[in-house]
């Protein structure tokens, strides 16, 4: 037996990402902070060496056959070995004279020669007079160099000052900080990732509650989802409450049907059983009592229909015009209980009205019930003229579908507009059948949440007019 799949939880996932992107981002940032402490220690150093070189500058003398420097500021300068260190070359790289703490420069055995041959190979004895050339040196250790080729008044020789002053120092307290940015990079990462993860249970928090409202509901506890929840979750229980509202109404239709079925069949059915066929109106009372039963049948299987089935809310768009079009065209060629000769051949049912951009949301099949019943309605009724229109109407709680259909009969007697609306109400007997197809017509509209009311008709006759608003607003509760 395969094992269930193990279900994952959103906030772990959200956890899991911040995880991945979390260290990428502060490595970045890291580095972008490393670089720019490094190009700012060496601007620090080339400023520094600068200075130097000025300090340099003021304690030379040219005696017109040798360098000669009075009192060094640098204390460095005077110390063997101390990191700093200050030369005088000639324009070929020799070295003209040397500070105190150039007598010994680390392992060096000939200090002089090796700064003369980096010199040369790095090209600081190269540069104009007044250029600064800034480099990297090697000499067993590592250094920087700075040059400046210098011209001793009108007689003096031009000769270069060099700085070189080790990067011991740089590299310490450069390591220093990447070990404080890394310590406090990681210090940041897990408090970030601690208010990620408070910040990413307070924000499921409205899911939890809805989890929560679902378990009532299973429990029976409660008939919807009620609360306020974000804007992003409103679609979801609204639309939890529209199946909820809609499958509370399925489930009442059903007893409501089984009641009617019961109590309406009851009577047709004693009357056929305490009759016998000796009887002579026997087979004429069977007869109606069978119609009026196929009637009341048929009817209630169209409600049952209507109950098997919830609104398509991810339902396409069905085309008004053509549905209704086809239908009219169906119902021209049948004949008309009670209308014979030349007015059968006059009726005319005006479709114009029926606008191209009319979309019904929901199932095709209840539109063909809902808008057949009708027109077989006005077909009984009227004269000679049925005039349709159908349309999209726009209003602030959303676009609907009005669709109305008029006839140039005698109207509805007064006092009947919501009479003939009631199952099996009709607004008078001339003609046949059950009065049950404005009733299926109530249901499939209220299934819809839509409305349905009778007005007086241009052409003089009645005048019904359906309103199916969209699918998010199918249903009010």
């Amino acid at each position: 037996m395969a094992q269930p799949r193990q279900r994952s939880s959103i906030h772990l996932r959200l956890l899991a990402a911040s995880l991945f992107i979390l260290p990428i981002f502060l490595g970045f940032t890291a580095w972008i902070l490393d670089r720019a402490f490094g190009n700012y220690q060496l601007d620090s150093q080339r400023d520094n060496m600068r200075l130097q070189q000025l300090l340099l500058a003021k304690a030379a003398d040219w005696d017109g056959a040798a360098w000669m420097f009075g009192v060094l500021d640098e204390p460095r300068l005077k110390l063997l070995d101390s990191g700093l260190y200050a030369l005088v070359l000639s324009g070929s790289g020799d070295v003209l004279w040397r500070s105190p703490s150039a007598e010994q420069m680390g392992e060096l055995d000939d200090p002089g020669l090796a700064v003369s041959t980096v010199a040369r190979k790095l090209g600081l004895v190269d540069g104009q007079i007044g250029e600064r050339i800034f480099a990297e040196c090697d000499m067993g250790m590592a250094y920087f160099c700075q040059a400046t080729r210098v011209a001793w008044g009108s007689d003096g020789p031009e000769s270069v000052f060099l700085i070189v002053d080790s990067q011991a120092r740089i590299l310490a307290a450069r390591s220093k900080y990447r070990g404080y940015l890394w310590a406090l990079s990681l210090a940041a990462g897990l408090l970030l990732l601690l208010a990620q993860s408070l910040v990413f249970r307070w924000g499921l928090v409205p899911l939890r509650r809805i989890a929560s409202a679902l378990g009532q509901l299973e429990r029976g506890e409660t008939d919807r989802l009620e609360g306020r929840y974000p804007a992003e979750l409103v679609p979801l229980t609204d639309n939890i409450n529209v199946l909820l509202a809609s499958e509370r109404g399925r489930r009442e239709r059903v007893r409501n049907t089984m009641d009617r079925l019961t109590h309406v069949l009851k009577t047709p059915l004693m009357l056929m059983r305490n009759s016998t066929d000796d009887d002579r109106q026997f087979r004429s009372m069977a007869q109606e009592q069978v119609g009026r039963m196929l009637g009341i049948v048929e009817g209630e299987l169209a409600r049952a229909r209507l109950d098997g089935h919830t609104v398509d809310i991810l339902g396409k768009p069905v085309e008004v015009r053509p549905v209704l079009q086809r239908i009219v065209d169906a119902y021209s060629r049948l004949p008309r209980p009670g209308v014979t000769g030349g007015d059968a051949d006059q009726l005319l049912i005006d479709t114009d009205g029926i606008s191209v951009d009319a979309v019904f949301h929901g199932e095709q099949r209840d539109l063909q019930d809902l808008f057949g019943s009708i027109l077989e309605n006005s077909l009984k009724y009227c004269r000679c003229k049925i005039t349709v229109t159908a349309a999209m109407q726009a209003a602030a709680e959303g676009d609907s579908l009005l669709i109305t259909l008029g006839d140039d009969g005698d109207g509805i007697p007064e006092g009947y507009d919501d009479e003939i609306l009631r199952r099996g109400a009709r607004a008078d007997s001339a003609n046949v059948g059950q009065g049950l197809g404005l009733a299926i017509v109530v249901e499939i509209v209220s299934a819809y949440g839509g409305s349905l009311h009778t007005e007086r008709s241009e052409l003089g006759g009645a005048l019904f007019v359906v309103k199916l608003p969209t699918v998010l607003n199918c249903i009010e509760y």
